[in-house]
């Protein structure tokens, strides 16, 4: 989901235009700082531009050279830790901008944690291997009876998935599919379709557009649905108690609440709208916990948060030992006092467990799912289901080319793997 956003600019696109603007004057000063060796100056703008736009890969490993050229050592080692997790990658043990950390005694610590990062670990299982990497999917449900709906992005479609793998069209919809969610209740399938350029026919008319369905799993049949033509792409939705549907958008930061019962087919939900910008920069994957007084979401950006339901207009950040770090999340579930979370915005991609504190609002423990795993192509959205979490491992992402065009050779069968949670 994360791509269509991440190719706009340098910066992302995930700021205003007037910060946008602040950010590439203050980077651009810095780099010209940097050059002229001011590293005072370098220091205090690329400070100011990590600020604007926090945990970029093209900004913190500056930030850290800054600390270091300033002589701060400590906070360069800080700086340079949090670049690793983000990147397992990233040289820094070449780079002549960090030869006075060497010789610091949490130098090796760094060294040590990049091996363990870019090591690989995985402790899930394949569950099916499914033959459609062509339609591009990001998105499935697993039913009770084994079958599965797979959502396609290329293809503007929902197919069904039998227990051999077998796959039939099932539904057409507007717009590339991104996040679903099933309701047994209802029998109803709730669909977040945005328009995306990778899609089939995709026309520039189309760009900024997005709907939400509503489907009736046993006809095969849309019921009702809302189009937004605001500049949005909605990326995930989720359900409550109160059947009220709540929805993210990754191309404004904001979140909005619905009821579902009112509404025709592109006809009006009436809603309760959450405006972030300012505070957000890329909104992504929703979930309730247990009893449903908290709903939280992933920022791809900078990390989790949470709003407290009795208080809508409480908003905290979830909060995690320096050895984490929550960005660049995909999809989230709640299980049980935990987390999981798909991370597809760092090198390596990994699928991790998150055990939250009593409070909820603090990750005490981690637990390693898939980190850097054969199969991870670019791990997209997931599932919690009868004590397993299922989660889609490669959505074909990366077998388009520079022109936007979809190479069926760079694009392998889609793998949907498990765990075990209890």
């Amino acid at each position: 989901m994360k791509r269509f956003l991440l190719v706009l600019c340098f910066f992302g696109g995930f700021l205003s235009v007037n910060a946008q603007e602040d950010l590439q004057e203050v980077y651009k000063a810095a780099v010209e700082a940097y050059e002229a060796r001011d590293y005072d100056s370098f220091l205090e703008n690329i400070r100011q531009a990590d600020e604007l736009r926090p945990n970029h890969p093209g900004i913190v490993p500056k930030l850290a050279a800054a600390w270091a050229l300033t002589g701060r050592k400590i906070r360069a080692i800080q700086t340079l830790k949090q670049m690793v997790l983000m990147d397992a990658t990233f040289d820094f043990q070449n780079n002549p901008d960090f030869e006075s950390l060497k010789r610091h005694k949490s130098y090796q610590d760094l060294i040590e944690l990049q091996e363990e990062l870019g090591s690989t670990e995985v402790h899930d299982e394949l569950f099916r291997v499914i033959n459609a990497a062509e339609i591009h999917p990001e998105s499935f449900v697993l039913m009770d009876n084994g079958e599965m709906l797979l959502g396609s992005i290329r293809e503007r479609k929902i197919v069904k998935v039998d227990t051999n793998g077998l796959v039939s069209d099932w539904l057409e919809v507007p717009y590339g599919v991104m996040g679903m969610k099933y309701n047994e209740e209802t029998d109803h399938l709730w669909v977040a379709s945005s328009a995306l350029s990778q899609m089939k026919d995709f026309s520039s008319d189309d760009q900024g557009k997005s709907m939400i369905l509503q489907v009736d799993v046993s006809e095969a049949q849309i019921l009702q649905g809302v189009e937004f033509n605001d500049g949005s792409v909605i990326g995930d939705l989720i359900l409550d108690k109160e059947q009220r549907i709540w929805y993210s958008n990754s191309s404004k930061p904001y979140l909005v609440r619905n009821v579902t019962d009112t509404a025709q087919y592109f006809g009006p939900f009436a809603r309760k709208y959450f405006d972030l910008d300012g505070s957000h920069f890329n909104l992504q994957g929703l979930t309730l916990n247990d009893s449903e007084n908290y709903l939280y979401f992933a920022d791809y950006v900078s990390g989790i948060y949470r709003i407290n339901m009795d208080n809508e207009d409480d908003i905290e950040k979830v909060y995690a030992p320096s050895s984490s770090l929550l960005k660049g999340i995909d999809g989230i579930y709640f299980y049980n006092n935990t987390l999981i979370a798909i991370h597809n915005g760092t090198k390596p991609y990994r699928v991790m467990q998150y055990f939250l504190n009593e409070r909820g609002d603090f990750i005490d423990v981690e637990r390693v799912i898939n980190r850097g795993g054969e199969s991870l192509g670019e791990p997209t959205l997931g599932q919690v289901k009868d004590g397993y979490f299922y989660y889609l491992a490669n959505s074909p992402w990366g077998a388009y080319d520079e022109s936007g065009n979809f190479d069926a050779s760079q694009a392998k069968a889609i793998e949907i793997r498990r765990i075990k949670l209890d």
